[in-house]
């Protein structure tokens, strides 16, 4: 593919967790630098192009995917909870389910 110039860099987060815009490069410059910093430059050597530049955006931190993790831990945990709590016998849930108290029970004739 053939590098013409006016490439445009795309939003990032640099390493501080700071989050800048995107921005166009002028006609024969091209966007350059890291995923983590970026700027306008002329050496086609130096492209960072939009694809790598989207590749950045999915390469998540470590903090971010232990986030993420935990969410979805603590997601199935009150799913299977739930899940367990109406086929036990011994929870509340299931007797509540299966003994469903009628409007004559406790009450004397």
């Amino acid at each position: 593919s053939t590098v013409s110039g006016g490439e445009d860099c795309l939003w990032y987060v640099d390493k501080n967790g700071s989050w800048h815009p995107g921005f166009d490069c002028e006609f024969f410059t091209f966007c350059c630098g890291t995923c983590h910093q970026r700027y306008c430059c002329r050496d086609p050597l130096r492209l960072l192009t939009e694809r790598q530049q989207r590749h950045c955006l999915l390469a998540f931190s470590p903090k971010t995917i232990a986030g993420i993790a935990s969410a979805v831990v603590l997601f199935i945990a009150i799913v299977t909870t739930i899940v367990c709590c109406f086929m036990c016998s011994c929870c509340y849930l299931y007797q509540r389910r299966h003994h469903p108290r009628t409007p004559l029970q406790g009450a004397e004739l």
